[in-house]
């Protein structure tokens, strides 16, 4: 069922965010106050403003008021951070979603009753300490400047050709880092090396270039 998010702040994660959320379906406006930021992102959301977070009018002239979720995602400034977010509770947005620096950011942010705080540096950190620990299969691993590790079944058309015939590299310009066969890990594998129905393939690459793929991810957060 399509929502109306708010994306306030489109730093790395607002951005990221805001994509996502577009890429899926649903209504998303974004805004921040620099107009180079908002002119790369206008064609890849709903409805895109300039202006200031901290300005409960410029926030209902966006619509705002109207959204089911906002994402409170400004980072560069903690201040700007807390008084967006205090805006959108006494606007009764029924969801108020906020980036937190640290603790004791978080702590404030659940004074003021942001439903909920996030923490992208420590979540990120908790997740690649897991992909490297874990025998199983790998997901999705945002590692900046639109770049991704991903883990993924193969395609069906995949089992039984060698690498050198799928030829991932020059078709989509997509890298295969590692093929995880049971116990054992093939790191930059052989370009002779076949492709079977149980490996895991571990490839790097732009976010564009492997969303074309359509790949088999089998758990992405």
């Amino acid at each position: 069922m399509k929502k109306q998010y708010a994306v306030l702040g489109l730093g790395r994660v607002g951005s990221k965010v805001a994509r996502e959320l577009f890429f899926k379906g649903q209504d998303v406006i974004a805004i921040d106050r620099d107009e180079t930021v908002i002119q790369g992102i206008k064609d890849q959301v709903t409805h895109a403003f300039t202006g200031d977070i901290t300005d409960e009018n410029a926030l209902k002239e966006a619509g705002v008021i109207d959204c089911e979720v906002v994402v409170v995602a400004e980072s560069a400034d903690m201040e700007s951070n807390i008084i967006a977010a205090q805006i959108c509770k006494s606007l009764n947005v029924p969801k108020v979603i906020c980036k937190a620096h640290n603790t004791i950011h978080g702590k404030i942010l659940s004074k003021i009753g942001v439903d909920q705080i996030i923490f992208p540096e420590q979540d990120t950190a908790i997740k690649l300490v897991n992909q490297l620990t874990s025998q199983g299969v790998m997901d999705y691993f945002d590692i900046g400047q639109n770049i991704t590790i991903v883990g993924t079944h193969p395609l069906a058309n995949w089992v039984g050709k060698a690498l050198s015939g799928l030829d991932l590299r020059n078709k989509y310009n997509v890298t295969v880092l590692a093929i995880r066969r049971g116990e054992e890990n093939l790191v930059i594998p052989a370009w002779d090396t076949v492709i079977e129905q149980a490996d895991t393939i571990v490839l790097i690459g732009e976010e564009n270039s492997l969303k074309k793929m359509n790949l088999d991810i089998s758990h992405r957060t």
